[in-house]
Order: C-alpha cells, then structure tokens, then sequence
C-alpha cells in the first residue's frame, strides 16, 4: 500500500478536516482515507464521456451534458 503526504495545508483546513473526522468517531488519517477513497472510486465526468463513447453511446459535448444537467436540475 502507498503513502501521500500532503504538505503546506493551512491551519484552517487542517482544522476543519481534524473536527470533521472527530465528528465521525475517526482519526484524521483514518477519515481522510475513507475520503480518498470515496473520491477514487467516483468518476469523472471526462471518465464517463470517455466510457460512453468507447460503447458506442451518443457523441456529446461537455457543454450540452451540463446544459441538460441544469435543465433537469431546474425542472424540479
């Protein structure tokens, strides 16, 4: 298994990371763990474009995927 180390983070977003995990019952380390991995295992949108298109599905833009996002979004 790898290490990251993440240098240079602000007083403040340490803070909020440190209560957010206190929150959870969690130690830093393990809280941000489960973050990054959360976070690995969503993809992107460029992720899913790509998936769609390699099956074949409809050619669309980014910009008319966001559009049709807000749309939906809007509609409710």
């Amino acid at each position: 298994m790898k290490n990251i180390q993440v240098k240079n983070v602000s007083d403040e977003v340490h803070r909020v990371w440190k209560t957010r995990a206190a929150a959870a019952g969690m130690s830093l380390q393990e809280y941000l763990h489960r973050k990054l991995t959360q976070e690995a295992q969503r993809p992107t949108v460029a992720e899913v474009l790509a998936r769609v298109e390699h099956r074949g599905g409809p050619k669309l833009d980014r910009d008319e995927i966001v559009s049709m996002l807000r749309e939906d979004r809007e509609s409710r």
